[in-house]
């Protein structure tokens, strides 16, 4: 797919961009190169992998002055009840783990963080978001579906120096302090009406500091899994480094009573 276009941003810069988007399946010897594992016997999958680019086909070079575009992948799942996503982040970096207020701050019974790893409840019924900044970020994520039995990972290109756009609503905080990935759990407006219910895990690339002719490309995979929960839970433990059994536990725990946050 692709598309050329003209956007004006916030600074008045006018952006001539061409984006292009590539879309494969990945074979189950792939997805296994691709994570590191080996799909355990009896475990049914589905995985595809997309390629994105953009490239500045303007006359002008796009830097912090002029402000620049980035890519943004999101994966819009169905949520469950017993539906939890799981963020492993770098433990041993300083500063915040996540920005927990894009829509308001997210109540501590549906977010805990335990060595290493965010837990965000996925069920479609409170809206809230939260990111992962560069320095935290790891390159994987996923999530479990306990009641479907549906564990899901979500792999995407990374750079833990780069600058990241601020996706918050707002214009009073640095435009290029942003997050490197994202998670969002869908539920109803103050009207009450409501957009799903779904949940999502969201990757961007870093700022687009390209010159005219220049291109970056962000890669983003995801790959579904269902099988017995002795399988579910030995992939898991390989690309989360948690067992499906402990991701629903933290369910079952309502998330805050044991709130590990790490600041």
């Amino acid at each position: 797919m692709s598309k050329h276009m003209t956007l004006t941003n916030y600074a008045g810069t006018k952006l001539e961009i061409q984006a292009n988007r590539a879309i494969s399946l990945v074979a189950p010897r792939d997805i296994n190169a691709d994570l590191g594992i080996e799909l355990p016997q009896g475990t049914k999958s589905v995985a595809f992998r997309t390629s994105n680019s953009l490239t500045n086909k303007g006359q002008t070079a796009w830097d912090e002055k002029t402000g620049a575009p980035c890519m943004w992948n999101l994966d819009m799942f169905t949520p469950s009840e017993a539906c939890t996503i799981v963020i492993p982040y770098n433990n041993a970096a300083s500063g915040k783990v996540a920005t927990t207020d894009y829509f308001g701050e997210i109540a501590k019974d549906r977010i805990s963080y335990s060595n290493g790893i965010l837990y965000f409840k996925a069920d479609g019924k409170s809206r809230g978001k939260l990111g992962i900044p560069p320095v935290r970020v790891k390159d994987f994520a996923g999530s479990y579906d306990a009641i479907d039995n549906i564990l899901t990972i979500v792999k995407y290109d990374i750079n833990p120096t780069g600058k990241y756009l601020n996706q918050e609503w707002r214009t009073d905080r640095a435009p290029f302090s942003g997050d490197a990935m994202n998670a969002y759990n869908d539920g109803p407006l103050e009207d009450g009406t409501q957009m799903g219910p779904f949940y999502e895990i969201e990757s961007v690339s870093p700022a687009a500091f390209l010159k005219p002719g220049e291109k970056l490309t962000h890669n983003h995979n995801v790959y579904h899994f269902t099988g017995d929960k002795s399988s579910l839970s030995e992939i898991a433990k390989k690309v989360l480094g948690v067992s499906v059994e402990e991701i629903e536990k933290h369910l079952k725990n309502s998330y805050g009573s044991k709130n590990e946050k790490e600041e």
